[in-house]
């Protein structure tokens, strides 16, 4: 795994730009820690920083040429099925120089680029971001894997194109217009992330996931070549038992694909479902004991090293653990250096702790990412699910029996107190009381709405309230997170919705921007191809069900330990992921079974009323952030007051707002 970046004039006569390559490449190091390398052709420049997984030796470096000499590459991936399309190359008279995976991809796009076209991409089994430069027909090609793994950010003027791996990297270049995009800024403020192809600069865009971008006579075109497609309730669709045995089979070749390396590999270990499936699966593989992490925090109510003590023992793994008690300002600037744009998603602070310990003993960790989205893992899924039933005719004696509870939580403090700024309007997120206030809130929307408010940190409504009119003007009103119509949602469409935007959008960026600031490559079983499309090809019911659909034994039953009925309950609840639980009903303890969603929390609600108060107070009150005349100091100011003093649970919203701002004071001291 490594990082990239390129440059090329669209002037043919125009010399390479070397050392700006140079530039953005040494702003990779960090990617790629054993090697480094650059290549011209013309006008076109490329750099390389690489971080030797397959392949250690002097034939895996980049950029790498053809053998005819004609097309360069440079490429940050890892090609789980590059033996067979070796084999295959071969056997249509192409030569190879080594053994690394990504040289696959030159004679590869020699052998189908000129009847496939962008479409070639497709017989690549992995997770990747490449450029190949073909001198002959003066032709670049930029392309992503499928789910977005792997980034690529890139601008183009009338002068030329640039690209690389990361933001932090390609705002270095005088081509890339750095004014901030308010409309992208907006949608950070809804979402904690720039949701792509925006970034937040106006000059600077995201390469989709599933994507190629061909660059030819100085104009670009954009391809995308694959996408899910969701399944439908069928009369045909697989029995619970037949989806579960298919469901296993696919994770666990997933996982043996991933296993791909010549350097030491390890796990992410949260004690949840995902990541203790993903390392049961790697025990079952390995001769020898495998390598997990965890981090835990002094607030125990965020600390799941616990959970993953217990189940590092169950599968003899060698296990290593921190307790962390972080210097939190300190770690946002590290993430802003990073991640080159505002990025909130405090997951990232721990995602970015735990590499630091892997790091330490191994150069590859396997994680979890990606069931929750692809087996419906979310309480969101559920929570539409239980509101469309509530939309029926004969569901008003509920309604009005869960708005009494509701308006029973605001009054004894259990749904947090709500808290007035204009239009603003936040509640406190602690406790099954404020999720009630929150849910019956939400019933008077249709069902995209209900999924767009419950997805975003802030809702439109919320943001109006906390600006200024010139800040209104500048941000404009944020994305909706999906169609705004009012049609129905299924269970399946929200699950391609979260595929397509919420996990390349934010989850992967944070995994691989976290990862990779520590040279660590981190690899998603969940994420394999031929499991997604299985998962999507699945209808609604086998992945959020009736719980007693699904009764089963757990690995505890060996032991005497009846888990009969684990997952059994009141016909009108529903247990999430579903197969997936059935399909891990012998590899996995009960109570991680039937245990909550659980991974890498970070504990900003106490931060913010401890570590982080008084600097949050200091910057989002500055001189400078007045200045800026972007937000109501009042409004703000009512938000820090109604947190410090456990009126409301707002550690989501000042997080986002502290990371803007602290972003925007970066780029005052580089103008």
């Amino acid at each position: 795994m490594c990082g990239i970046a390129g440059k090329l004039w669209f002037d043919a006569a125009r010399p390479a730009d070397l050392a700006g390559v140079a530039a953005l490449t040494a702003a990779l190091a960090h990617r790629g820690p054993d090697d480094s390398g650059f290549a011209s052709d013309g006008p076109l420049a490329f750099g390389h920083r690489r971080l030797s997984i397959v392949d250690l030796s002097p034939r895996g470096r980049q950029p790498m040429t053809s053998v005819d000499g004609t097309t360069l590459l440079v490429a940050n991936c890892e090609i789980w099925n590059h033996r067979a399309l070796r084999a295959e190359l071969a056997a249509a008279g192409h030569a190879f120089r080594g053994d690394c995976d990504a040289e696959v991809i030159l004679p590869l796009y020699r052998q189908w680029y000129e009847r496939e076209g962008a479409d070639f991409v497709r017989r690549l089994d992995g997770m990747f971001a490449f450029a190949l430069w073909d001198g002959r027909a003066r032709r670049l090609v930029l392309a992503r894997d499928p789910v977005g793994k792997k980034p690529l950010v890139y601008a183009m003027t009338g002068e030329g194109l640039v690209f690389a791996s990361e933001l932090q990297a390609l705002r270095r270049d005088a081509l890339v217009d750095r004014t901030p995009d308010g409309r992208a800024l907006a949608d950070y403020l809804a979402f904690r992330a720039v949701p792509g192809p925006r970034t937040a600069y106006r000059g600077a865009s995201k390469l989709p996931p599933g994507t190629v971008m061909v660059v030819e006579d100085g104009r670009a075109t954009q391809r995308r070549y694959w996408r899910l497609a969701a399944g439908c309730d069928t009369s045909e669709a697989p029995s619970l038992d037949e989806a579960a045995d298919e469901v296993l089979a696919r994770l666990r070749a997933a996982v043996r694909k991933r296993l791909m390396a010549d350097v030491p590999v390890g796990a992410f270990l949260s004690g949840g479902l995902d990541s203790a499936a993903v390392v049961a699966l790697m025990a079952e593989a390995s001769t020898t004991p495998v390598r997990t992490f965890t981090i835990g925090f002094a607030e125990s109510d965020y600390d799941e090293a616990a959970g993953a003590r217990k189940l590092s023992r169950l599968f003899g793994t060698e296990h290593h653990e921190a307790v962390v008690r972080p210097d939190a300002v300190g770690l946002i600037d590290e993430l802003l250096d990073h991640y080159g744009e505002p990025f909130a998603d405090s997951s990232a602070l721990p995602t970015l702790l735990v590499s630091r310990l892997a790091k330490e003993h191994v150069k590859v960790v396997l994680t979890g990412d990606g069931g929750d989205e692809a087996f419906a893992g979310y309480d969101r899924y559920r929570a539409l699910a239980l509101a469309d039933r509530l939309d029926g005719p004969f569901a008003a004696p509920l309604r009005l029996a869960l708005s009494a509870a509701a308006s029973a939580a605001v009054a004894t403090g259990a749904g947090g107190a709500l808290v007035s700024n204009g239009e603003a309007s936040f509640a406190g997120a602690r406790g099954a009381g404020a999720r009630l206030v929150r849910f019956v809130d939400s019933l008077d929307r249709t069902p995209r709405q209900r999924n767009h408010d419950w997805r975003v940190a802030m809702t439109a409504g919320q943001i109006r309230g906390l600006l200024t009119p010139e800040g209104q003007a500048f941000f404009g009103t944020p994305s909706f997170y999906g169609a705004d119509v009012d049609l129905p949602l299924p269970l399946n469409e929200a699950l391609l919705l979260d595929l397509e935007r919420y996990l390349p959008d934010d989850l992967l960026v944070k995994l691989d921007i976290a990862s990779m600031a520590q040279g660590l490559e981190a690899r998603c079983p969940f994420l394999d191809r031929e499991l997604l499309e299985y998962a999507a090809s699945l209808p609604g019911r086998l992945k959020l069900g009736r719980a007693s659909a699904a009764r089963g034994a757990g690995r505890g039953a060996a032991r005497g330990d009846s888990t009969d009925g684990l997952l059994g309950g009141p016909p009108w609840r529903t247990t999430s992921k579903l197969v997936l639980r059935h399909a891990l009903r012998r590899l996995l303890p009960a109570d991680v079974l039937s245990g909550p969603k659980r991974g890498f929390g970070v504990p900003l609600e106490h931060w913010f009323r401890g570590p982080l108060a008084g600097h949050a107070r200091e910057v989002l009150l500055s001189p400078a952030a007045r200045g800026r005349g972007l937000f109501r100091p009042a409004a703000v100011e009512a938000l820090l007051d109604d947190h410090a003093q456990n009126r409301v649970a707002a550690h989501e919203p000042l997080f986002t707002l502290l990371v803007l701002e602290r972003w925007f004071l970066s780029e005052d001291s580089r103008c």
